[in-house]
């Protein structure tokens, strides 16, 4: 089978997943990006370490249409993957161009945001909100393109599940899906301590860009209140960003300065909890760092990976920007039998993360709707819907 797979830039989150659908198949890859970097991903510290053994194809902003249209006609009887494909103009028209050429298409797609906060900064705060304004809109014309002709849609969250519904996309063709990257250090041994007891200080991490997206606010405020009541908690915060927008006392919250990247999993071993607050987050990588570590997590009911949380109960989901029941679901975690459960299905759920569950899952969705070679849908192994 060969497989063309197209992005606005190949990020680790998707390469390592390309590469097991790769493997498993015996797959013939190519790759075409319309970027090899991406500048405000650099800025925050990502590095891109994955070097995926396929031909990857810089889409040129001279003479784009031509190579695009090249690069469609050669691969005619191919499989085509789209990644984020209304990211990028360039990635647009390619996508209509496949779907008019008759083409084999699936997207591979986060939800778009529903909320008036910048992706990667917080500039230009009235082009955002009219940006989540408007973004229904643009999704609705792009459903009355693509409804009739998607081979499917792996839908990253059960958000973009339902937003694909919305727009038009039978469920018979809309595959719950993810981010996935491998597992990089060891396990958390914190598991072994909690037993039954009651946990003495609980230690937090946060890892994230210091944006109001992230929602670091609504959780310094937990701990803060927390801390307040007379309990025994503390708060590392690490990431890119201005630190001086938030209220750190380098006591009970601390800012830790940006990590290097691909150290995540090392790090977070040494803590008990990672929150992820975020007032929006189209998944939440960082989540499958946590988990791929054996530890858990506390997340928003905004974060696309929370449903990981709520299937395998490896932590717990808040009502985003709740700070009330942010602080009763870290209450709920200072007790050692509680800790204890949630740190054993971290170390369970992190098997189900790995990019060649991932690659396996893709093959067999493809094998299953453009071949037909299985009759049976494919069971999502991370999440339900």
């Amino acid at each position: 089978m060969r497989v063309v797979s197209w992005h606005p830039v190949l990020t680790d989150h998707m390469s390592y997943t390309l590469e097991a659908l790769q493997n498993v198949g015996g797959i013939d890859l190519s790759i075409n990006v319309t970027t090899e970097e991406h500048i405000d991903r650099q800025a925050q510290g990502w590095v891109k370490h994955h070097k995926i053994a396929a031909p990857i194809h810089k889409i040129s902003s001279r003479g784009w249409f031509q190579q695009v249209l090249k690069q469609l006609w050669r691969n005619k009887n191919a499989v085509h993957l789209f990644g984020s494909p209304f990211e990028q103009p360039r990635l647009i028209c390619a996508l209509i161009l496949a779907i008019v050429m008759g083409i084999k298409v699936y997207l591979i797609s986060e939800p778009y945001s529903p909320v008036a906060f910048g992706y990667q900064n917080d500039r230009r705060r009235i082009v955002a909100r009219i940006k989540a304004a408007l973004r229904p809109v643009i999704y609705r014309m792009y459903g009355a393109i693509l409804r009739q002709r998607l081979a499917g849609v792996f839908a990253i969250s059960p958000l973009a599940v339902s937003q694909y519904q919305r727009i038009g996309i039978s469920k018979d063709r809309i595959f719950p899906f993810g981010y996935f990257v491998p597992k990089t250090g060891a396990t958390s041994a914190n598991s072994a301590g909690h037993g039954t007891r009651e946990v003495s200080g609980l230690r937090l991490i946060f890892i994230g860009t210091l944006i109001g997206r992230k929602g670091l606010d609504i959780l310094i405020d937990a701990v803060r209140s927390l801390r307040l009541d007379g309990d025994d908690i503390s708060l590392d915060v690490y990431g890119p960003g201005d630190h001086q927008h938030f209220n750190f006392d380098e006591s009970t919250v601390r800012y830790c300065g940006k990590l290097p990247f691909g150290t995540v999993q090392e790090i977070m071993v040494s803590y008990d909890l990672l929150v992820l607050p975020s007032r929006y987050d189209g998944w939440g990588v960082v989540v499958n760092e946590a988990l791929l570590a054996g530890v858990p997590v506390i997340c928003s009911d905004k974060v696309g990976a929370a449903a990981i949380i709520e299937k395998w109960r490896c932590g717990a989901v808040f009502e985003s920007e709740n700070v009330v029941d942010l602080c009763r679901r870290l209450k709920q975690c200072m007790v050692g039998e509680a800790m204890l459960a949630m740190h054993q299905a971290a170390n369970e759920v992190g098997t189900v993360l790995a990019p060649e569950v991932a690659g396996k899952y893709m093959y067999e969705v493809i094998n299953s709707v453009t071949f037909n070679e299985k009759p049976a849908r494919p069971v999502c192994p991370w999440y339900e819907i």
